[in-house]
């Protein structure tokens, strides 16, 4: 009986899947580390909520490079592709560490940081995101996303956490050098993969307006797709009503209202990824999973009732137990909107539907940061009620 609850594995008997595998979790681990760390370094040089937020907000509106990245990924070797984007990311975190060691501690240095990492790392997912289904059969791929999930979602259970304590120890240099480390490492993770040619359209090649003629090819088949639709039109809630509005609050929680430091914060966002692990196992331990999309559709109300919770829980402790929470919705979310997608587009147009779905949920965060930050310090609601209207919106939505 117990063995029947253990989770399965089959997606890791194909040697490309491991080395996606790895790749994988390099990438998390940095966005996780930047995640932790970020907001807390801006605040601390600043002192100011509104330049965290546009901090934030950057990192979405870099989000929009992820469609030219999803037409490159649909023509040219995946693996160069993200190889490259990972080593120059990896690069322009070291120089930025070495910026920060010299003395250059500026909100400008920051924000030119932001924007050249966000780019390199909006071209990272479409792109990691359209080389999964390459890696393993089609009937073992719900099961390499949910095991994907897991060790995506595991060495964020340690990044953030580890970066703020460096970030204490030793300085924030410290905290941000370790994401230059793994994105590295993951580079040259993705060059030993073997993938077969992808399955080219003639039209998306021959065109002179190839930009344009390639997202209306990919418009044109998601037309005939609602359920597809359906799918990244819920992602665009994610965005503005769950992503933007925590990215938004959690710093102000943990620093004004907990008043605790960042090791604090970058617990919270260690637990969220631990409950993603813990809804992933279970979807990875069962042989057969029905009604995606109700799951699907549960877990984006349970989001949006935790993004609530987390603003009102009146302890440090409960905050992070509703991340937690969070985060077990957020495994079923993720796990089932990659399936939906995956397992319903044709390899040559899954870099550009990849590119579109992350792009929904990305690249509208920083319009969810925005709108609570109106709230915040326009309106004057302050940030709970702020953060707390929003999670009630993407409940009832």
């Amino acid at each position: 009986m117990f063995s029947k609850a253990l989770p399965s594995a089959p997606a890791f008997s194909y040697t490309n899947y491991r080395w996606w595998t790895l790749t994988n979790a390099t990438g998390p681990l940095e966005r996780g580390i930047q995640q932790g760390v970020l907001g807390f370094y801006v605040l601390e040089i600043t002192g100011s909520a509104s330049l965290m937020a546009i901090s934030v907000a950057i990192q979405g509106i870099s989000a929009l490079f992820m469609l030219p990245a999803g037409i490159l990924a649909d023509r040219f070797d995946r693996r160069l592709l993200l190889a490259a984007s990972m080593i120059l990311a990896g690069i322009a975190t070291l120089v930025f560490c070495i910026g920060i060691m010299a003395g250059i501690e500026s909100y400008s240095w920051t924000i030119i940081y932001v924007t050249v990492t966000g780019i390199l790392t909006s071209a990272q997912m479409p792109v990691s995101r359209a080389i999964l289904p390459m890696t393993l059969p089609r009937e073992h791929l719900l099961n390499g996303i949910s095991l994907g999930t897991i060790t995506g979602a595991l060495p964020r259970v340690i990044g953030p956490g580890a970066a703020a304590l460096f970030y204490d120890f030793f300085g924030p240099w410290a905290a941000f050098s370790i994401g230059a480390l793994v994105l590295f490492i993951g580079a040259f993770a993705v060059l030993p993969m073997k993938l077969a040619p992808i399955d080219m359209i003639e039209s998306s090649t021959t065109s002179s307006g190839v930009g344009n003629s390639a997202m209306s090819e990919v418009i044109s088949f998601l037309r005939t797709r609602r359920e597809l639709i359906t799918v990244i039109g819920l992602m665009c809630v994610t965005g503005l009503f769950m992503m933007g509005p925590v990215n938004y609050g959690a710093p102000i929680i943990f620093t004004e209202i907990h008043q605790t430091d960042a090791t604090q914060l970058g617990l919270a966002w260690a637990m969220l990824s631990a409950g993603m692990v813990v809804s992933s196992l279970f979807i990875s331990s069962m042989r057969e999973l029905n009604n995606k999309g109700g799951f699907f559709g549960m877990a984006l109300m349970g989001g949006g009732f935790c993004v609530a919770a987390q603003v009102l829980a009146p302890t440090p402790v409960l905050t992070i137990f509703f991340f937690f929470v969070w985060g077990c919705f957020g495994g079923f979310f993720m796990n089932m909107s990659q399936a939906l997608l995956q397992m319903r587009t044709p390899d040559q147009y899954m870099g550009r539907v990849m590119s579109l779905s992350t792009l929904a949920m990305l690249g509208l965060m920083p319009i969810g940061v925005a709108q609570v930050a109106l709230l915040d310090n326009a309106v004057g609601l302050g940030t709970q009620p702020a953060v707390t209207i929003s999670g009630v919106l993407c409940f009832l939505l």
